[in-house]
């Protein structure tokens, strides 16, 4: 196995695991605010299933509930958006490296 591709599966490794954290950490401090029991197994269940079910289920079953989020969560939603959002760059582009080397070499 060649040394880049190593690199970029732990690239796109990395990516994916960041943006399931941070995915996680929102949903969590979201349920929080919202005054939901148990928020980090609703952050676990945000994550579960493969076609994403476990978060829209969390999306549609949070709109009965007031969020009562003061401004620094709000900053910290803000900052894990963000960072989610440079998770999701790494790991698109590590995959798109990854199917294009998989191609040319194979």
């Amino acid at each position: 196995m060649k040394w880049y591709l190593i690199v970029l599966v732990f690239i796109s490794l990395l990516g994916a695991s960041t943006l399931a954290y941070q995915v996680f950490k929102m949903t969590e401090l979201d349920a929080k605010s919202r005054g939901f029991k148990h928020p980090k197994a609703w952050g676990f269940f945000a994550l579960s299933g493969n076609n994403s079910s476990g978060l829209l289920l969390y999306l549609i079953g949070r709109k009965k509930y007031l969020s009562n989020m003061n401004d620094v969560d709000k900053q910290i939603i803000e900052s894990r958006k963000n960072k989610a959002g440079v998770s999701l760059i790494f790991f698109a582009l590590s995959t798109i490296a990854l199917f294009a080397v998989f191609v040319l070499e194979f």
